[in-house]
């Protein structure tokens, strides 16, 4: 079942292998180039997968901090090699989808030992909104399985006690390593999170203060505060604020999101002044104690070995200064999933682009923002709530999972229908935590809210009422969150083979330009052309290209290339810029230009038509040119 759902639910993908990848043209390229690369290497002696000039040639480029995939790659390049990369690719993706499912079927089936409610569990996660969303581009995301596995092989390891099912959650976290970055870092703090909640840690309890009048005093004048700070945004809000100069200091109200924020402040202060925190004794065993402590040693010293190779790829590059994070303040911190979102529907559904509509409609990314977490699930959780049965150790486990991911999802700053409520909440303080940093999107964060949602939504049909037990009503409940997560038919790119790249493929070794010229990476908007086409048509040509596209760009890329005769000319050209560069073409890192006549710019061409050039081949839409060096006519 979970083989055909695999299919259906990417469908058409299936008969599209040899020649379409899911999504818009754009960064799935960029996850077809990384299998042709680790071809490339173990078919080349001497290089080395994560470090290239076969991007961004000359200086090139690490991959260590770009979203690698390595260990797809290999599985690409030996069990797949047969497959051209984009074929493997599509075959990896359907895997992925398979064992999204069976991974989390696994996970709830040894949780509640019951069937239907495990497959449940396996579509809620292995078909989530989520998932769709990141099908359209992010190759890296859609291999979510870690994700249930390591819960899976952790939960063992807190019941037994041998060290295998440690060991077994560290080469988890190792091959997560090798997949995807954001995954190692939610599966890092799932581990401290299930951990804390396991041993019944922290449990806080809150009292009611005794009231007295100088708390009461205090409670009027927060109240007063409020109103004032309400006052003031509204009329920020009707007027638009102004600016004006305090003791030789210049103010601007121009938004009202900072008098939100004071008023959440003295929101907090008020309910403070009626109930305090009281921090519960729990009794903790000592000997869960230890045992956690032992998990979290094995887990940490198998991730240290097994990820040592990738690690060491970081020190470098911190040791050179080359890391790059991504740099924001508090206002422009990437947001995330909007409190409306849930309720908007599915974004991606075929039969409801209302629910498209609505996203666009408030601004929210249909991406990145993915609240959805469908009817059934949530109806599911609910009514096991109602029922106020006493909960049991794992239950709690897997709620706290649910609130710290979801909590992290929020993002930053609590938004509403695309609103700035001026709430800051705990994620914007991630981005001064060093490697977690760079996991910046944090509506990524929704991936652990499904894997917790899917246990729970498991768990509530095991332990259903009578009439919700009999097996029709469990697999109509099982169909119905399967038609409301489906996606299908997804948006595919048809991908060509032109014959101009396969003359470029058979011409002598030298670097690539490709006109419109342009560089970009994941942080930023780019310079230039920002077709991503170039990186899957130098996996026909097998040459390297001179700039390109990659997830972390090199920190000195741009005043590189601008630097360079030529180069620098079909950069600023190509960016819609005047050109200013040097006449000489005589130490240019490109022996090849590929124009596509139909993109290029007046500017480009007239530029290319001054250049010595010897055209050596040409299709209906581009002209193939070797570079003789020399100097402008």
């Amino acid at each position: 079942m979970f083989a055909a759902l695999a299919v259906g639910w990417t469908w058409p993908l299936a008969v599209h292998l040899h020649d379409a990848i899911p999504g818009a043209p754009g960064d799935n390229f960029s996850f077809v180039w990384n299998l042709w690369w680790m071809r490339h290497v173990l078919a080349t002696p001497g290089l080395a997968y994560f470090h290239t000039t076969y991007l961004f040639y000359p200086f090139g480029t690490t991959i260590a901090d770009h979203p690698h995939t390595a260990l797809p790659a290999i599985i690409a390049a030996t069990a797949l090699r047969s497959a051209s990369p984009a074929t493997a690719q599509d075959m990896l993706l359907l895997t992925y989808v398979f064992a999204n499912m069976a991974s989390a079927y696994a996970l709830c089936w040894d949780i509640t030992k019951h069937r239907r409610g495990a497959i449940l569990g396996g579509l809620i996660f292995g078909l989530s909104p989520y998932l769709a969303s990141h099908l359209l581009g992010h190759f890296d995301l859609v291999a979510a399985w870690p994700l249930p596995l390591f819960a899976f092989a952790l939960r063992r390891a807190t019941l037994s006690t041998t060290r295998w099912w440690s060991i077994a959650a560290g080469l988890v976290l190792v091959a997560t390593a090798y997949t995807a970055y954001y995954y190692v870092v939610y599966l890092l703090f799932f581990l401290v999170c299930y951990l804390l909640a396991w041993l019944g840690w922290p449990v806080m309890r809150w009292t009611r203060r005794s009231q007295t009048s100088a708390l009461q005093w205090i409670r009027r004048g927060v109240t007063a505060t409020m109103i004032l700070l309400a006052a003031l945004a509204v009329w920020l809000v009707v007027t638009g604020g102004s600016s004006f100069t305090l003791g030789g200091v210049f103010v601007s109200m121009r938004t009202p999101q900072n008098t939100l924020t004071a008023i959440w402040i003295a929101a907090a202060a008020y309910a403070l002044s009626l109930w305090k925190p009281v921090p519960a004794r729990a009794s903790i065993s000592s000997e869960d104690v230890r045992r956690a402590t032992a998990i979290v040693t094995i887990v940490g010293a198998v991730f240290i070995v097994g990820a040592a190779p990738l690690l060491w790829q970081a020190a470098q590059l911190i040791a050179r200064g080359e890391y790059v994070t991504p740099a924001y303040q508090w206002r422009s911190a990437p947001r995330g999933v909007d409190l409306l979102s849930p309720l908007l529907g599915p974004p991606l559904h075929p039969w409801f682009q209302i629910a498209a509509r609505a996203y666009a409609s408030v601004g929210l990314d249909r991406i990145e923002a993915v609240g959805w977490m469908g009817i059934v699930p949530l109806v599911l959780i609910g009514s096991s709530l109602a029922m106020r049965e006493p909960v049991s150790r794992e239950l709690r486990v897997w709620r706290i999972i649910a609130i710290a991911f979801g909590l992290w999802a929020l993002g930053p700053i609590l938004t509403v229908g695309g609103f700035d409520t001026g709430l800051k909440l705990p994620a914007i303080l991630l981005r001064y935590v060093p490697f977690v940093a760079n996991a910046r999107i944090p509506g990524r964060a929704m991936v652990g809210v499904f894997v917790a949602l899917a246990v729970l939504a498991s768990a509530a049909l095991a332990a259903a009422p009578a009439w919700r037990r009999r097996a029709p009503m469990q697999w109509l409940l099982i169909a119905f969150v399967a038609f409301e997560y489906w996606d299908a038919p997804i948006p595919i790119t048809s991908l060509d083979r032109p014959a101009l790249y396969a003359a470029l493929a058979d011409a002598l070794p030298g670097a690539v330009c490709e006109v419109p010229f342009g560089i970009g990476d994941g942080l930023s908007a780019g310079i230039g052309s920002q077709d991503r086409r170039a990186l899957y048509y130098a996996t026909v040509h097998a040459h390297p290209l001179v700039g390109g596209y990659i997830g972390r760009m090199p920190a000195n890329a741009a005043s590189r290339y601008e630097e360079m005769p030529m180069v620098g000319s079909l950069l600023r050209l190509s960016d819609g810029r005047p050109d200013t560069g040097s006449s000489s073409v005589a130490e240019v890192p490109c022996q090849y230009i590929v124009v596509n006549r139909e993109e290029a710019s007046q500017a480009l061409q007239t530029y290319i038509g001054r250049l010595p050039l010897d055209r050596i081949a040409s299709d209906p839409a581009r002209d193939l040119y070797r570079v003789k060096p020399g100097l402008l006519p």
